[in-house]
């Protein structure tokens, strides 16, 4: 007969095992979080014990981290947190500028009040957390906030690519998000925007929508040429 106790410890790590979009989201806060910085090496035995997960799930996660652009893979070297150079973030950021733009050309003015006060409630908990430095909570709002907000064009193809560009652009906004000023920035720019979607002034939120983009693209550049250059 097997050992029941073994059976059970057995069953009980395969039920804690973490699978790879567990693995990915939690890597990926990390990195936005500061936790983990650009260049350092995501060791796969480190990973497998810190994720009670099998070898081939971690690759997979480390895979599909490299496809959302926050990870590269160096031949004969291993995985590590990718570092943009200043070529790709302004060209990132270019093609971000052009869907979000597009985004807030199709949004439907005047709003549906539903939907507005759904992006009205988002921004008091956002503001609650920067308020407490949750920056986690901070983190997970903003991207609630922006979903939201472009949720409405009513375009999924477009709503999909526009969540994929700023999925990338995770990697380079955690200076920012380590920010106090950075934070109370993004916290006016976004009751900016609700009251320029209240007004139904596209201009405005449109002229919002590009700088809110500026901010952690040029922390980012500025840390670049100081510490790479």
């Amino acid at each position: 007969m097997g050992n029941p106790s073994a059976t059970a410890r057995s069953t009980s790590a395969e039920e804690n095992a973490c699978g790879v979009e567990d693995i990915v989201a939690a890597v990926e806060e990390d990195i936005v979080l500061g936790r983990l910085h650009p260049r350092e090496r995501l060791v796969e035995e480190d990973l497998i014990e810190r994720f009670n997960g099998k070898r081939h799930v971690v690759r997979q996660a480390l895979f599909q981290l490299e496809n959302i652009g926050l990870v590269e893979r160096i031949k004969n070297r291993g995985a590590f947190v990718k570092t943009w150079t200043p070529e790709e973030v302004e060209n990132l950021y270019a093609m971000r500028e052009i869907l979000e733009l597009a985004g807030i050309d199709a949004l439907p003015l005047p709003a549906p009040e539903a939907w507005l006060k759904e992006l009205e409630a988002i921004h008091r908990e956002y503001s609650t957390a920067v308020d407490a430095q949750d920056l986690r909570q901070v983190f997970h709002l903003n991207i609630a906030f922006h979903r939201t907000l472009f949720a409405a064009t009513g375009n999924p193809y477009l709503y999909q690519t526009i969540n994929e560009f700023a999925q990338r652009a995770h990697g380079i906004r955690f200076i920012a998000i380590a920010d106090a000023e950075s934070l109370a920035q993004a916290r006016r720019e976004h009751q900016a925007m609700l009251e320029a979607i209240r007004a139904e002034d596209r201009p405005r939120l449109r002229q919002l929508s590009r700088e809110h983009l500026l901010p952690s693209k040029n922390r980012y550049l500025d840390l670049y040429r100081r510490t790479f250059n």
